[in-house]
């Protein structure tokens, strides 16, 4: 009874379902793990730096992304791959306890550190524990049940979205870092144990048989090869332009959530002080200033009001708590978004996805975000409520993490093995990387030379920059939709091809 259950759900038929079932459970671990680690990620760095140093930060992300990537595709071929997948995830795991021991004494550069290497690892993790998952299944098994499979990453985001919401504001706050080693712990022996069972199934076997053995990766070849052919090229456009366009509205989000969050808290902490909130400028750009900088700036305020020296100090311990406060509720209101977009995400994977990949066909299915970003960035060049841009940041995330997710991996599952463990890395991280990069230059173009020279307002400026979007998104649409369509006619083949001639 339950097997026929899970079977309804799943598509995974017998001899199928465990294996389903453990890939499953595996990157629902994982997302749970990395939901612990980003709010506490982005929170940190905004209590620290304003939401603009983002830009910035994309910058040296993506260089650190290319070397971490490259570092790893080195010893690719070298290395069995799951030796190499557990070594690469003790790593990251011993990374995790470092900063535990490291970041409540570190401040700003600590949180700079944390920051870049929370953005780069968990790229390089997941596109690991997917490439995997794509080498237990053939293209027609994972039509039938990788909506379920990639039900798990949007559990696992809900999951450790809530638990880091329940956190934030709990006595076990430090607690994030040591959970998301165990969450990630779990994940490693979860895959491990489905690529042992899925060994022994016939069609697996006949999959890896007719594989061709990686290749070592010796200078620039692995590049060379990614843009070498139209296929791999039209999911490298996908993950480049998907990051691009939505960074450029994480810019206009993050900017209102980290603004109205001051404003609120401040009006709270110092409302003994200031109570008409005059001098709130001036509390908000302290996060620009060092420690010191940021007293002797405090205590000049309070002379300026003729503080006595007993309000003074209170002065002080007013934005000790300020500092303390933003960060909390700025982590709660991230972890409600991502928890949000994990709710929309269960229903579009159980209710649409086998729906889609089964009867629609990818190069329908591949357009469906494409085209919301594009109608999401024209919503976004009129003036918004921060709840109507939350909405958007939530329809955005739900499809980008479980829908187009589930259809990009669905893409590889035709390529070689050299495409999975060596390219959808550099995919996954520098590309991807590569996208946050343009849009922040883009951004920092647009906010200092073109502004100062066009004397634009900051919304002509976030204009200018959605529009420039739209660009991206065609060129994004018409690779993909070519993708897409060789994929379909390459399993509509009679009989399907197990590994598509990416050279053809």
């Amino acid at each position: 009874m339950l097997k026929r259950v899970f079977q309804a759900l799943s598509g995974a038929r017998p001899g199928e379902q465990l294996p389903v079932l453990l890939s499953f459970m595996a990157l629902l671990c994982l997302l749970l793990s990395y939901y612990l680690v980003k709010p506490l990620r982005d929170s940190m760095f905004l209590s620290y730096y304003q939401a603009s140093d983002l830009a910035y930060m994309a910058i040296v992300v993506t260089v650190s992304s290319l070397v971490v990537i490259k570092f790893f595709n080195h010893w690719v071929g070298r290395i069995p791959r799951y030796r190499l997948m557990s070594i690469t995830y003790a790593v990251m795991m011993i990374c995790k306890l470092l900063f535990l021991l490291i970041l409540p004494i570190s401040g700003r550069w600590g949180t700079v550190v944390f920051y870049l290497w929370a953005s780069v690892y968990f790229t390089l993790v997941l596109s690991i524990l997917w490439g995997v998952i794509n080498t237990i299944f053939s293209a027609r098994q994972a039509e039938r049940s990788f909506g379920f499979v990639a039900l798990g990453a949007t559990l696992g985001n809900i999951s450790g979205a809530k638990l880091s919401a329940w956190l934030a504001g709990s006595a076990f706050k430090d607690w994030a870092l040591l959970l998301s080693i165990g969450a990630m712990s779990a994940a490693l022996g979860l895959i491990l144990l489905a690529v042992q069972i899925a060994s022994r199934d016939p069609e697996t076997a006949r999959k890896q048989s007719g594989t061709a053995a990686l290749h070592v990766s010796r200078g620039m070849q692995d590049i060379v090869s990614l843009f070498g052919n139209g296929y791999v090229r039209g999911i490298a456009l996908m993950v480049f332009t998907l990051a691009l366009i939505s960074m450029a509205v994480q810019f206009q989000a993050y900017g209102q959530i980290d603004r109205n969050t001051a404003a609120t808290v401040y009006g709270e902490e110092f409302a003994w002080f200031d109570p008409p909130g005059q001098h709130f400028e001036v509390i908000y750009g302290l996060k620009k200033l060092d420690a010191a900088a940021q007293q002797a700036r405090l205590k000049a305020l309070g002379r300026s009001g003729n503080l006595p020296t007993a309000q003074i100090q209170e002065l002080s311990q007013s934005f000790g708590r300020y500092q303390k406060q933003f960060e909390s509720r700025t982590r709660k209101v991230l972890s409600d978004v991502y928890a949000y977009q994990g709710l929309l995400g269960v229903f579009l994977l159980v209710v649409v996805a086998r729906f889609l990949f089964r009867f629609v066909g990818l190069r329908y299915t591949v357009l469906i975000l494409p085209a919301f970003y594009a109608l999401a960035a024209m919503v976004l060049m009129f003036p918004l409520e921060i709840a109507l841009i939350q909405v958007l940041l939530v329809i955005g995330g739900a499809l980008n993490y479980s829908l187009n997710n589930a259809t990009k991996e669905l893409l590889y599952t035709p390529t070689s093995e050299a495409v999975r463990f060596q390219l959808k890395p550099l995919i996954e991280g520098p590309v991807m990387r590569l996208g946050d990069v343009t849009a922040s230059l883009l951004q920092i173009g647009i906010s200092t030379a073109l502004a100062l020279w066009l004397a634009l307002t900051e919304m002509s400026q976030g204009r200018l920059l959605l529009a420039l979007g739209l660009l991206f998104i065609a060129a994004w649409m018409l690779a993909i939709w070519a993708t897409g369509r060789r994929y379909d006619q390459a399993q509509q083949a009679d009989p399907p091809r197990q590994e598509l001639d990416l050279h053809a």
